[in-house]
């Protein structure tokens, strides 16, 4: 009996995952395939070296692999609750002895694989209306065959599906990911929409908002090329835990801030939970803190392979809720671009782990690339406008003495005066809002600090000089920020 590897990979998710705005049937979509591959994973006898969202890679002893091949694709194409427009590929190449070598093969012959598919499946009563010819209100291509009653809205079977299985499968792979952790899992339940997940009254301004977290590892790919068999099997548990432990947090937060809760249920929605991405939506007065927990708990001895730390990029969007889900989702992946781009090591702790923030007013986008947008508007590079996670705990701080009695309005002013280069009127316009800050001594010492750390403003004697701040671009930040951070 011979040695081989396989790997199982759900292909084409613009067409099968991301043709849609609508936050269910992503989610219902992601959600499905995450449980499928994972229950071929799970198999008795695979044994599993690594598992993403949407992929698996195991190593399995049989004498007909093509027979093995076509039993997975089988359970994929027609298990229990099949969703058959869902697309999958199953390939497999023999051990040997190399198993870099043999990993690299099999991924160049998926890719292939890939290559020679078509990247649709179509059925004939996929594009066969029932009836009257209506359109899928939520995918805008597809065919109606349904209404869905709880939107009032036609839809099509595939949407249906994703739509359906997404509301049991949250909760079956939210229980199955914390069974080791320490939180029970029992009783949680879940907003259904990202309306229902943003409003709440007591939030002002921010309800109705919602934080966009994108998160993708930096360099994992180059780093794996590295990696033995063994390698993969830790990296893949020291991930699979990492995540748990994440999750198992953001739901231990509403014992403390019930703002997290609408009505019983916890305001949080999953779009990606793969092996180094993630992508979640919180509302927006708790983006900021989630997004400092994530990297808290990436800063864990633990998270290192080959003496490398395994770093993150993150993007953060604030947004109204019903801004299209596929224009932030571009945003935060844009943000995450910049952001590797700036990394100096992406292998070292404290280079390596940054995120980038933009705040969506309306239904506005970027105008152009974020890199000229960062220019024109934060007067820098994307590389210097990007936060480590002592700048989040510095700016969420500055806020917070801000917030002590500093005119709210003298903080668009200063920045506006930074941004016109205009050093003079920003010194007379700082020193201005410090003579009128209300709080104490303490309080107006500790802002002074905090004005020198976050934006490098030169003081003497307590007073401003007029010379160029290098961080001013921190002040046009924190005019946009200062809601979300208070």
């Amino acid at each position: 009996m011979a040695q081989y590897l396989f790997r199982v990979e759900a292909v084409n998710l613009a067409t099968t995952i991301y043709d849609t705005s609508d936050i269910s049937t992503i989610r219902g979509g992601g959600f499905y395939l995450l449980n499928r591959v994972h229950q071929l994973a799970a198999r008795s006898g695979y044994q599993l070296i690594t598992e993403g969202a949407s992929t698996a890679v195991f190593k399995v002893d049989t004498n007909n692999p093509e027979k093995e091949k076509q039993g997975l694709l089988d359970s994929l194409y027609n298990g229990v609750s099949s969703i058959k427009e869902m697309m999958f590929l199953v390939e497999y190449i023999e051990y040997g002895n190399n198993f870099q070598e043999a990993l690299a093969k099999l991924m160049g012959k998926l890719r292939l694989a890939q290559m020679r598919s078509p990247c649709i499946r179509v059925f004939e009563d996929t594009l066969k209306p029932n009836g009257t010819m209506r359109f899928d209100e939520f995918n805008r291509v597809l065919p109606a065959h349904v209404h869905d009653n709880s939107k009032d809205k036609d839809i099509s079977n595939f949407t249906y599906q994703r739509r359906e299985q997404g509301k049991t499968l949250r909760q079956k792979i939210y229980a199955e990911m914390l069974k080791n952790s320490s939180i029970s899992f029992a009783g949680y339940d879940f907003t259904d929409s990202l309306e229902e997940l943003s409003s709440d009254p007591d939030q002002g301004n921010l309800s109705g908002k919602i934080a966009y977290i994108y998160v993708d590892g930096n360099k994992f790919g180059a780093l794996q090329k590295e990696f033995s068999e063994e390698d993969f099997q830790d990296y893949d548990q020291k991930l699979q835990g990492f995540k748990r432990d994440f999750l198992s947090s953001i739901l231990g937060l509403p014992a403390n801030d019930p703002s997290f809760l609408a009505g019983g249920k916890v305001r949080l929605e999953t779009l990606l939970w793969g092996g180094d991405e993630l992508k979640l939506i919180v509302p927006a007065w708790l983006g900021w803190k989630v997004a400092s927990l994530f990297f808290s708990l990436a800063n864990d001895p633990k998270m290192v392979m080959s003496r490398k730390d395994l770093t993150y990029a993150m993007g953060l969007v604030f947004a109204h809720h019903n801004n299209p889900i596929r224009n932030i989702t571009r945003i935060a992946e844009e943000l995450v671009h910049a952001v590797k781009g700036g990394i100096s090591d992406p292998y070292k702790r404290d280079s390596g782990d940054r995120m980038g923030c933009l705040v969506l007013e309306s239904l506005e986008t970027l105008p152009a690339s974020y890199e000229t947008f960062c220019r024109d508007y934060y007067k820098t590079g994307p590389d210097k406008v990007t936060f480590s996670p002592g700048d989040m705990k510095a700016m969420q701080e500055f806020a917070a003495l801000l917030k002590e009695g500093f005119p709210r309005s003298r903080v668009f002013k200063i920045a506006a005066a930074w941004a016109r280069g205009n050093d003079t009127s920003y010194a007379e316009l700082l020193d201005d809002g410090l003579d009128a800050y209300e709080g104490n001594t303490t309080q107006k010492n500790n802002l002074i600090n905090a004005i020198q750390n976050v934006t490098q403003t030169d003081f003497i004697n307590g007073k401003t000089q007029k010379t160029r701040a290098p961080g001013g671009y921190r002040w046009l930040q924190m005019a946009e920020l200062f809601d979300y951070l208070t």
